[in-house]
């Protein structure tokens, strides 16, 4: 496609991503309804529709998310412990990770919550970042969880 502004995008929640059917504007007005096969699943950069003067691409919108950062200050008997305190808390609470290297990322609805993960951490706390960021998230597939 050789002009940009023939590029249209909807922007869906990383919820709506999980549904099979759905209706919605894209950005320059065009209205769009999807259905898709049972267990299909629409990422962030999907090209959803694709002509020579026309696209329509997905946009997953950003949300808020805890980054949990295991430092590199663990001590040898603890190399194995914190993460799997941090996997083992998050967890309990069904919460979809996306993990890379040594970071752990979950959706959170409110700053309440950051404050809970420091007091649920409070034992390793010492070994561990937590900042909340705003990114779109995509949950690891392997790792694929119901949330509560």
């Amino acid at each position: 496609m050789k002009n940009k502004n023939n590029c249209e995008i909807i922007t869906i929640t990383r919820m709506e991503s999980e549904r099979v059917r759905m209706r919605k504007t894209t950005d320059k007005g065009s209205d769009v309804g999807l259905i898709l096969p049972k267990g299909a699943k629409i990422h962030h950069g999907d090209i959803i529709y694709e002509q020579t003067d026309r696209m329509i691409i997905v946009q997953i919108a950003p949300e808020n998310i805890l980054k949990v950062t295991v430092k590199n200050n663990l001590p040898r008997d603890h190399v194995v412990e914190v993460p799997v305190i941090v996997g083992h808390t998050i967890g309990n609470l069904h919460r979809p990770l996306k993990l890379d290297g040594d970071k752990v990322y979950f959706p959170i609805q409110t700053d309440d919550e950051v404050a809970m993960f420091r007091k649920l951490f409070s034992p390793i706390i010492n070994h561990l970042e937590l900042e909340k960021v705003k990114m779109v998230f995509e949950p690891e597939e392997a790792l694929d969880v119901h949330e509560h």
